[in-house]
Formats: structure tokens, sequence, C-alpha cells
């Protein structure tokens, strides 16, 4: 039986489902949400970063500024979530491959926070914002995907190869 895992979300709000060898519907499994992310950087920040020279930004940059915003900070807070929980989910044998959607900003960072192993078992990414869409129109929007999915994630396969 080929598991996967139907990973949708966008920087505040995740949507996990899961298919077994294709079948309809997908099985909800997670519903999640982030509100930081989707604060005002100023609600996000307790205390002022400092004062600005009245000469223009360009003449004294600001040494108490954070190298990123509040906002960026909370959105990879809530990518390292998503990552510590699909990596649970792989290491406790719960799915073969996943299917990761996303917009491509966040698509991009959270790759990067993938592990190798999920990297490996990573079948498909699609970088859309199809968050607001609901499962069964989901289902039908990336049908070409579960399509062409392999019997396991070519990352496995080739690691499967080189061992025989």
């Amino acid at each position: 039986m080929n598991t996967v895992w139907i990973l949708v979300c966008d920087s505040a709000r995740a949507r996990l489902f899961e298919t077994r060898d294709n079948e309809r519907p997908w099985t909800l499994l997670e519903v999640l949400s982030h509100a930081e992310s989707r604060s005002k950087a100023r609600e996000l920040v307790s205390d002022h970063l400092g004062q600005r020279s009245s000469q223009g930004a360009a003449v004294h940059h600001n040494a108490l500024a954070p190298a990123s915003s509040p906002k960026d900070t909370e959105k990879a807070h809530f990518g390292h979530m998503l990552a510590a929980m699909l990596d649970q989910g792989l290491r406790s044998q719960r799915f073969d491959q996943w299917v990761l959607v996303s917009p491509p900003h966040f698509l991009g960072m959270l790759r990067n926070l993938l592990t190798p192993e999920l990297q490996k078992h990573l079948s498909a990414s699609v970088a859309k914002d199809l968050t607001h869409i609901d499962a069964a129109d989901l289902h039908a929007r990336l049908q070409d995907i579960f399509d062409n999915l392999p019997d396991e994630p070519t990352g496995v396969r080739s690691a499967r190869k080189h061992a025989n």
C-alpha cells in the first residue's frame, strides 16, 4: 500500500491530507494555524527598536534592528513546526511519500528546512497558494500529479538501487 501525505500550506495555515493508493476522498489528518504569521510586525515586537537619525536612513543605520523582520521570524517558526511534524511522521513510517503545495516564497523556505530523508520522500511540489480551496477541488487540481506519482519516491528508489 502506497501512503501519500499532502501538505497544503502557506506561512500561516496548513492542512495535511492522506491518501492510500490514491483513494478518494482524501483523509484530513491535521489543520494547523499560526496566527502570529498574519500579525502586523508592530504587534509582534514588544519594545521599540531605537531612534532613527533625523539626518535620514541613509546616513545612520539602526544597530539594534534585527537581521530579519518579526513576521519573517514567525514564518520561519511555522516552517520549522511543519518540517518537524513531517519528520516525525516519516520516522513513524506513517507515509511513503509526500506532496508539498505552497506559495513560491514559503515553498522555498520550507524546502530549505527539510531533512535529507524528507527531501528523498518528497515526490512533488506545487508552487501555488491553494490553501483556500476545498478538499474536493484540491484533489481535482492535483490529479495530474497523482496520476504520475511513482510507487516510491525517486530519492528512495535510487538509494535502494545503489544498495543492491
